[in-house]
């Protein structure tokens, strides 16, 4: 395993570990369900999105529409690349999917759409996305497959450069649709880059395990959502 820069304090392991693990030994849908419900890369470019997106048609009227927000707080420095992604999944899998004639087993199946985030502010990004953005039908001839947001999450990079630091956050559809906000705390330290490349930083949802002179080398990043006029 590489050298992972990780700072000599007890209480610094203890918040980055986990999350290092698990981003480097299984995926991290296995680690914080909060976080990443895909298998899919959580930076993917566009092309990259729709080379991996499974069979599926997008609606050409969506109506569903949420605005997504994201506010940083505290931020160690500027972030050229703030991508964002909208996982969906087929909530019957078993009913519509087709069987793997490897696995013996009908695979989940998941896409994730792009999301167009928009610079509002020094410190705000806002993007939108729709619950109805891909059709529910019959498209292995067995039964129509119903679609469902999983969560809307971002990546933020430093650069555009691979070996920088990944600050990744998800909010899960439930927030989506509710209307509300989670807001998770990531240790500036790792900007612009640690030193395993392409790190996977999936912060904290609270600063109890950092003492109070210690919580300013940390930034903060709040997503939230609200229904919006079509």
């Amino acid at each position: 395993m590489p050298n992972i820069d990780i700072a000599p304090r007890t209480f610094f392991s203890r918040l980055a570990l986990a999350g290092m693990a698990c981003a480097v030994m299984v995926p991290i849908a296995a680690c914080n369900n909060r976080q990443n419900r895909s298998e899919a890369p959580m930076n993917a470019s566009t092309q990259a999105a729709e080379a991996a997106a499974p069979q599926r048609k997008l609606n050409n009227h969506p109506t569903k529409a949420y605005e997504i927000r994201v506010k940083l707080a505290n931020a160690p420095g500027a972030f050229e690349t703030i991508d964002g992604a909208a996982q969906f999944d087929v909530e019957n899998p078993g009913e519509c999917g087709n069987v793997d004639p490897v696995i013996g087993a009908i695979p989940r199946i998941t896409s994730n759409e792009p999301i167009a985030l928009k610079k509002v502010s020094d410190t705000e990004y806002a993007g939108v996305i729709y619950l109805d953005q891909i059709v529910d039908e019959d498209y292995f001839g067995r039964a129509v497959c119903r679609w469902g947001l999983a969560e809307a999450r971002v990546v933020l990079k430093a650069t555009n450069d691979p070996a920088n630091t990944r600050f990744i956050f998800g909010l899960p559809a439930e927030k989506v649709i509710a209307g509300g906000q989670e807001t998770r705390y990531f240790w500036s330290g790792y900007y612009p880059r640690a030193k395993m490349d392409a790190f996977r930083d999936l912060g904290d949802a609270d600063m109890e395990k950092v003492p109070a002179d210690k919580r300013g080398e940390f930034f903060s990043m709040t997503l939230s959502a609200k229904e919006i006029a079509s």
